[in-house]
């Protein structure tokens, strides 16, 4: 059977509303006269709800003001900027919804880490410069609580140990 257009559908609803029929009846009619499946009751329930406030347009309502595009050298440049600028700063400076936001961080390969927008994948460059950010921490570190004293390697495994006696 040919498949029905969702203005066709959403006239069958009308008509359905305006003979009093209710929403299970009319989804089982046109469940039965087309293909099964083709009406979902809460659907028919959401129409009917609109066509009883009085709505009788069968068009496709605007959504939300906010863009769904969001260009990505843009959002980069704003979260390079600032990477403790959160989601919902972004989507203000951007006028775009802030969920459009986090889409789009995902997009670019960066997600929200402990306040901070890092990279998603860790490359070997990026891992590369965090050792060399952390490591002088880790002698300043080291020069108040002796840190390395209690580290112990031995064939590429690190085991924590405190000789603090």
């Amino acid at each position: 059977m040919e498949k029905i257009g969702k203005k066709q559908i959403r006239a069958i609803f009308l008509f359905e509303f305006q003979m009093c029929h209710t929403a299970a009846e009319t989804t089982h009619n046109i469940n039965s006269s087309f293909d099964p499946g083709t009406a979902n009751e809460r659907t028919v329930q959401w129409w009917f709800k609109k066509f009883h406030k009085g709505n009788k347009r069968l068009e496709d309502e605007e959504h939300s003001d906010w863009p769904s595009k969001v260009d990505s050298d843009q959002l980069r440049a704003v979260i390079e900027a600032d990477p403790l600028t959160t989601t919902q700063d972004g989507s203000e400076e951007l006028s775009v919804n802030y969920s459009t936001v986090i889409w789009h961080l995902k997009q670019i390969g960066k997600v929200k880490k402990l306040n901070k927008c890092v990279p998603q994948d860790l490359t070997k460059n990026f891992l590369k410069n965090h050792r060399f950010e952390v490591s002088p921490s880790f002698i300043m570190h080291n020069n108040n609580k002796l840190f390395l004293s209690w580290i112990v390697t031995s064939d590429n495994m690190q085991i924590s140990y405190d000789n603090q006696r």
